[in-house]
C-alpha cells in the first residue's frame, strides 16, 4: 500500500525532475556541434557574443525606462508617520520640566493634469529608444555574421593551401628519390641533386607554415566565437566548386535598393530622427504652463492631553484638495537652450542618416566591384593554373628521363605554386564577395 508520505515524496520528486528539465533545456539547445559549418558558427556567435548580449541588456534598460515613463501618468501616493518627544521647562510657571508627546499621520497624492504633452512625448521617445536599441543589436549581429563568414572562408582557403603543400611535398619526395637514382647513375651532377634536396626541404618548411597558418586562423575563429581554452573547434570543410564561384551577379541597383530596405542601420537612422523630433516637442513643452492637482489628508495627537487619543485623531482629521498652475516666465534661458539643442539634434540626425545611406552605397558598390573583379580574376587564374600544371608536368617527366636539369624543374615548379596560390585566393575572394552581396539582399549566408 502506498502511504501518504510516499505520495508526497513522489510529488516532490516529480517537481524536482520537471525543474531540472526546464532548467537544462536551454543549455541542451545550445550544445556545440561536433563539426562546425558556417551556419553553426554564425548561429552560435549570435547567441553567445558578449557585445551583443551587452546591447541586449541596454534594450532591457530602455524597456524599464518606457514602463516607468508610462507610470508617470498615474497619481503619486505617499504616506507619512511622525512621532516626537519634547522636554522643556514648565510653561505654567513651575520649576519642573514638562514632557510632551506628539504624533502625526498623513497621506498626500498628486497628479499632473497638463504639462504641454511632455509626458506623452516622453513615452513616445522612450518607445522609439527601445526600437533604436533593437536595431543596434541587429546591426551588431550583422557585423559578427560578416566577421564569422570572412574568418571561416579564410580557414577554407588555408586548408586548401595545406592540401596543396602536402601534394607538393609528396611530389618533391618523388623527385628527390628520382634525382638520387639519376645522380648515382651519373646522369646529373651532385650540385643538381643538392638543389632537388634543398627544394624538398623548402617544401617541408612550406607545409609547416601552411599548417601553422591554418591553426592561427582557427584560433581567430575560436576567439570570435568566444570558446574556452579547452573547447575544441573542428571545422567542417564543404566542397566548393566553380559553380559556387561563378554565380551570376544580381543587378547592382537591386542590391542597393534592397539594402536600403533591410539594413538595420538605415532604419535606425530614421528612428533617430524621430527620437530627435520628439525631443524637440519635449523641450518646447517647457514654454507652456503646467497644471497639477494635489490632495492630502491627515490627523495627529498630543499628550498629555485631557482628550483621549481616539478623540484627538477624529478632531484633528483634515482633508485638503487643490489645483496649482505653474506658468514659466523666466528660467535663465534654460528652455530656450533646450529647444536650440533639440533643433541641432534633429539636423545632426538627418545628416547622420544621409551619411549612413552614402556609406551603404559605398559598401555595396565596393562589394559588387570586388565580386566582379574576383570572378574575372578566378577565370584568369584557372586558365593560368591549367597551363602551368601542364607545363610543370611535362618538365617533371623530362627531368625524370634526364632531359631537363634541376633549375628548369624548380623554376617551373615555382610558377606552378604561384599559380595555385593565385587560384585559391581568387576562388575564396570571389565566394566571400558574393556572400556579402547575399547579405545585402537579406539572404542567409550559407555554403
Amino acid at each position: 500500500m502506498i502511504t501518504k508520505q510516499m505520495k508526497n515524496k513522489r510529488i516532490v520528486y516529480y517537481f524536482m525532475l520537471a525543474g531540472y528539465l526546464l532548467y537544462n533545456t536551454p543549455v541542451l539547445g545550445q550544445q556545440q556541434p561536433k563539426e562546425w559549418d558556417l551556419r553553426s558558427c554564425i548561429n552560435y556567435a549570435l547567441l553567445n557574443n558578449i557585445q551583443i548580449k551587452k546591447q541586449q541588456q541596454s534594450v532591457e534598460t530602455s524597456k524599464v525606462n518606457f514602463v516607468q515613463s508610462k507610470a508617470e501618468r498615474l497619481p503619486s501616493l505617499n504616506a507619512g508617520i511622525g512621532q516626537s518627544f519634547t522636554n522643556q521647562k514648565d510653561m505654567q510657571g513651575g520649576s519642573g520640566q514638562e514632557q510632551l508627546f506628539t504624533g502625526s499621520y498623513n497621506a498626500q497624492s498628486s497628479v499632473v493634469l497638463y504639462n504641454g504633452n511632455k509626458l506623452n512625448n516622453t513615452i513616445s521617445q522612450n518607445e522609439l529608444l527601445i526600437k533604436s536599441g533593437e536595431l543596434s543589436v541587429k546591426e551588431s549581429e550583422n557585423n559578427i555574421e560578416l566577421a564569422i563568414t570572412a574568418a571561416y572562408l579564410k580557414i577554407l582557403y588555408a586548408r586548401e593551401s595545406v592540401l596543396n603543400a602536402e601534394n607538393i611535398l609528396a611530389s618533391s619526395e618523388t623527385q628527390v628519390n628520382r634525382a638520387k637514382i639519376l645522380f648515382e647513375a651519373g646522369y646529373i651532377a651532385e650540385s643538381n641533386y643538392a638543389q632537388v634536396q634543398s627544394q624538398y626541404s623548402n617544401d617541408k618548411y612550406s607545409l609547416v607554415l601552411a599548417n601553422n597558418g591554418m591553426s592561427s586562423l582557427i584560433l581567430q575563429l575560436k576567439q570570435l566565437l568566444e570558446l574556452g581554452m579547452n573547447e575544441n573547434l573542428t571545422i567542417k570543410f564543404p566542397d566548393l566548386d566553380s559553380t559556387q564561384v561563378l554565380k551570376p551577379l544580381p543587378a547592382k541597383p537591386d542590391v542597393y535598393n534592397t539594402a536600403l530596405k533591410v539594413m538595420p542601420q538605415v532604419e535606425n537612422g530614421k528612428v533617430n530622427i524621430d527620437i530627435a523630433q520628439t525631443g524637440l516637442l519635449i523641450a518646447q513643452a517647457g514654454l507652456l504652463p503646467s497644471i497639477t492637482m494635489n490632495a492630502s489628508l491627515g490627523t495627529g495627537y498630543s499628550a498629555p492631553n485631557s482628550t483621549s487619543y481616539t478623540t484627538q485623531l477624529g478632531d484633528k482629521f483634515y482633508q485638503n484638495a487643490g489645483i496649482s498652475l505653474n506658468i514659466p516666465i523666466f528660467n535663465g534661458k534654460q528652455v530656450k537652450s533646450n529647444i536650440s539643442r533639440a533643433q541641432i539634434g534633429i539636423e545632426t540626425a538627418k545628416l547622420s542618416q544621409i551619411e549612413t545611406e552614402k556609406n551603404l552605397l559605398t559598401d555595396v558598390e565596393t562589394a559588387y566591384l570586388d565580386a566582379e573583379s574576383a570572378q574575372g580574376r578566378f577565370q584568369a587564374a584557372s586558365e593560368q593554373l591549367k597551363s602551368t600544371r601542364i607545363s610543370y608536368s611535362l618538365i617533371e617527366d623530362q627531368f625524370n628521363l634526364g632531359m631537363k636539369n634541376t633549375v628548369d624543374l624548380i623554376t617551373e615548379k615555382n610558377k606552378f605554386l604561384t599559380a595555385q596560390q593565385e587560384y585559391l585566393q581568387a576562388k575564396y575572394t570571389a565566394i566571400l564577395n558574393y556572400k556579402i552581396l547575399d547579405f545585402y539582399q537579406n539572404n542567409p549566408i550559407e555554403l
